[in-house]
């Protein structure tokens, strides 16, 4: 295989989590706020972790209070979530043949963590960087810096697989591979910069790495 890394995004791209984290994250703030924001409005604020994102619409010092709000109902409505169709194949494929595989999220270590334990999928992963272990959030290319430090591989030999703008943007600025996944169903959107590759199912994508 050609690439001796991947990085995947966790929500949208390995789980079809998307409702759920909107509902926590309304849930969070609700004792904080009278005005609900928009979907619109939090997809806008994606990028650093929950409580950064949640900080956007309460008052600083309620970002704990809220956060613990916030992971209440996700562990409490996590059952909801599964990973895509495929999703779990394709990693146990690419872990024997690329060895090497990080995640990189907005979502914090806490969330991250248990998704993936619960999925039982934490094993396939050698690197987690999550939205409070960086500086810069995504679309800045810290994280994915860092992964490419930490897993010792160039960015000519990694590719990130994600659902949004800021994941192809941190990956260009990275200087590895990007990859756009549609497999979420989410509606287009305008891209900030065009991707390398475009894919619809977990399976295209599979097929193209293993070609």
């Amino acid at each position: 295989m050609k690439y001796k890394a991947i990085i995947f995004d966790r929500d949208g791209t390995l789980f079809n989590s998307l409702p759920v984290i909107l509902r926590s994250f309304n849930y969070g703030i609700e004792p904080f706020t009278s005005k609900r924001p928009t979907d619109a409005e939090w997809f806008a604020a994606f990028g650093p972790d929950e409580q950064e994102v949640m900080g956007k619409f309460i008052p600083a010092d309620k970002k704990p209070e809220a956060f613990k709000r916030f992971f209440e109902y996700y562990q409490g409505h996590f059952s909801e979530i599964q990973l895509y169709p495929h999703v779990r194949e394709m990693l146990a494929r690419v872990k024997q043949a690329v060895g090497k595989i990080a995640l990189f999220t907005g979502g914090g270590r806490t969330s991250t963590e248990f998704c993936l334990r619960e999925q039982k999928i934490l094993y396939y992963f050698d690197v987690l960087i999550t939205g409070d272990e960086v500086i810069n959030p995504k679309p800045h290319p810290e994280g994915i810096l860092k992964a490419l430090q930490t897993l010792s591989v160039d960015a000519h030999e990694a590719m990130i697989v994600g659902d949004a703008g800021a994941d192809i943007l941190a990956g260009k600025d990275a200087g590895v591979t990007t990859v756009l996944a549609r497999w979420g169903g989410a509606p287009p959107f305008d891209l900030p910069s065009r991707p390398d590759y475009i894919f619809n199912t977990v399976s295209a994508f599979e097929e193209f790495l293993f070609r």
